[in-house]
């Protein structure tokens, strides 16, 4: 389910494409910086290039309605190149809980 998971790089993150990649990712877009994204809601996943981000800083993208309601929620993680191991664990793990996520949401809308 993995193929799934519509990835966001912005910046050269070479270790981390390769290891998405690996985990079976295979929507990946890579911009060169973050303001080349139009639509951050598009994607289930954004890595942006921090050159002295040790490791990944966890926090989200939100876009809300009009009414306030929240539409999108989308993590964001910064990176170092090449990534340190347990920054692609967490990547890996963060990964895992969207294509989950995927999984339970195909599974409500069948129902």
């Amino acid at each position: 389910m993995t193929k799934h998971v519509k990835v966001a790089v912005c910046g050269k993150l070479p270790t981390a494409c390769d290891y998405l990649l690996k985990q079976g990712v295979v929507q990946i877009d890579q911009y060169e910086d973050a303001a080349e994204l139009f639509d951050e809601s598009a994607y289930h996943l954004i890595l942006i290039y921090a050159p002295n981000a040790e490791g990944i800083l966890d926090t989200v993208f939100l876009r809300e309605t009009v009414s306030g309601k929240v539409k999108a929620t989308v993590p964001i993680r910064l990176l170092n190149e090449p990534a340190c191991d347990s920054a692609l664990k967490e990547l890996k793990l963060t990964v895992r809980r969207i294509s989950e996520t995927l999984i339970g949401s195909e599974g409500s809308t069948s129902a």
